[in-house]
């Protein structure tokens, strides 16, 4: 439910843009000034960049469990201040105040990557575990999905409002994405610390035992032992607890932290640019009326949020699913080479006929070109770069290079979306621009290792001395290692 509250902010706040507008700048034809416009749609996503570096390095350092509860906190109260953004003077001072509130509703959203992504990793099995974090992350699918049906009933109970009521409208959508967080906040301070981190970071054996036997709900006693240094037993080598900057962490995953970034990186360019941007995109191909032609602000937003709701269920959702479905079948490597390269072949669909596809009877069409391109970034790299900085990278770091990953991946997502907002009539020069994204990310995914059906520590090679943690209730001997309890 984090995830599916940061989906429905993120892209929730494309809707509402052209209302605002209407709103607060309705002398320019009914929609904010260009650079208004991408200080709000790109404001959030700034937030997300220190979000994800401090709160993943936190995550490490203070226990995911602690912080996963700070971020929901953060996520809550500035989802409803959103939608109190008020003034004493309209327009100008009103945005500014959205712009603060939407900025620190991103830092929470970043702080929910890194620490997401490693509990779910830390908790799940060697067997199912890409499908359990695949599932966690497709509740971006489903968020998606809800800002554009919010969105759609939102407008249409407002269709025949007076001017001033118009403003209710981008205010009750933003402030309903503090509903599901809020819900959820008891069930996420139950959640225990993951046995991983307690074990291999905090070096608490007996409260890791003593929590998973809570949440498999049986007995599990810690035998007798003697108190050995804990270091040589559950890492195995002392040289082992190398830093994040040393040069034993660039020489065993500088790599794979390259690779991770890269691919975030340049997956980010086109899926925010796409996705923030679609009703721009809509309106471009002639698929919407621009904001100017339409008349009736509401009824556009309708129409839009609309074919925003269609493309979420026939392309983004389906990603998802079939994400879930095959991540521990085929792999992670091979289906995130399989998304960027049909996310190539679409683009180039989409580029390379650019004229033909303004035409009235090709629109249909386009729709469902860039459904397949959405579809494709689910089932492929938008899940994977998600998925792989939580399981190659050791417990003590996991979170830190998961939100290093992700931050420069959110940097991918702002350039995007600025270079869009700017440049937005040069469309075709920018679709180009995306083909190369996907190319590149093709070969850095070629410097990342296969995670399918191998234990965390086998990856990251930590406790080599010792059986893995994976699909056992384990406990703790200081002379022997990690014994199984049978389930």
């Amino acid at each position: 439910m984090g995830f599916f509250t940061d989906a429905y902010d993120l892209f929730s706040i494309s809707l509402v843009v052209d209302v605002i507008g209407y709103r607060y700048y309705g002398y320019r034809g009914g929609r904010p000034p260009r650079g208004v416009s991408a200080a709000i749609s790109v404001i959030a996503l700034c937030g997300t960049v220190p979000g994800q570096l401090v709160f993943g390095w936190l995550g490490d350092k203070m226990g995911r469990k602690r912080i996963y509860g700070y971020t929901l906190i953060l996520m809550v109260a500035c989802s409803l201040a959103s939608g109190f953004s008020f003034s004493k003077r309209t327009g100008k001072s009103v945005v500014t105040v959205l712009c603060f509130f939407r900025f620190w509703l991103g830092v929470s959203i970043g702080g929910d990557y890194p620490l997401s992504a490693t509990i779910m990793s830390e908790y799940a099995n060697k067997k199912t575990r890409g499908a359990f974090i695949a599932a966690v992350f497709a509740m971006q699918g489903f968020g998606n999905l809800a800002a554009g049906i919010v969105g759609m009933i939102t407008s249409k109970a407002f269709e025949k409002a007076s001017p001033n009521d118009v403003d209710y409208i981008w205010r009750i959508v933003l402030m309903i994405g503090a509903i599901p967080a809020l819900l959820t906040y008891y069930w996420r301070m139950q959640m225990p610390e993951t046995a991983r981190y307690t074990v291999l970071v905090a070096k608490n054996v007996e409260q890791a035992t003593s929590e998973m036997a809570r949440v498999l709900s049986m007995n599990i006693a810690p035998e007798e032992v003697e108190h050995a240094p804990l270091d040589d037993v559950l890492v195995g080598k002392d040289e082992d607890q190398y830093g994040l900057f040393s040069m034993e962490f660039c020489r065993l995953h500088g790599i794979h932290l390259i690779g991770t970034t890269v691919c975030w990186f340049v997956l980010d360019v086109t899926f925010y640019s796409l996705n923030i941007f679609m009703l721009d995109i809509f309106t471009i191909f002639g698929v919407l009326p621009s904001p100017e032609e339409s008349g009736n602000q509401v009824t556009r937003m309708i129409r839009a949020t609309g074919l925003h709701t269609a493309v979420a269920l026939g392309g983004t959702l389906p990603g998802y699913f079939f994400a879930v479905a095959f991540i521990d079948r085929v792999g992670r490597i091979k289906i995130q080479l399989l998304g960027f390269t049909m996310m190539t072949v679409f683009t180039l669909c989409l580029a390379i006929p650019y004229d033909q596809w303004q035409e009235p009877k090709n629109r249909v069409g386009f729709v469902i070109m860039l459904g397949f391109t959405f579809f494709f970034a689910n089932f492929g790299p938008n899940t994977t770069t998600f998925i792989l900085p939580a399981e190659i990278f050791p417990a003590r770091m996991r979170s830190t290079c998961h939100g290093i990953s992700g931050a420069v991946g959110k940097v991918g997502a702002i350039l995007g979306v600025l270079a869009f907002s700017f440049m937005g009539t040069h469309f075709k020069a920018l679709l180009f621009v995306l083909v190369g994204c996907n190319l590149v990310g093709i070969m850095f995914t070629l410097l990342l290792p296969e995670t399918k059906g191998k234990s965390l520590e086998e990856i990251t090679g930590e406790m080599e001395e010792c059986q893995p943690l994976d699909d056992k209730a384990g406990l703790v001997d200081a002379a022997q290692g990690i014994h199984a309890v049978s389930i």
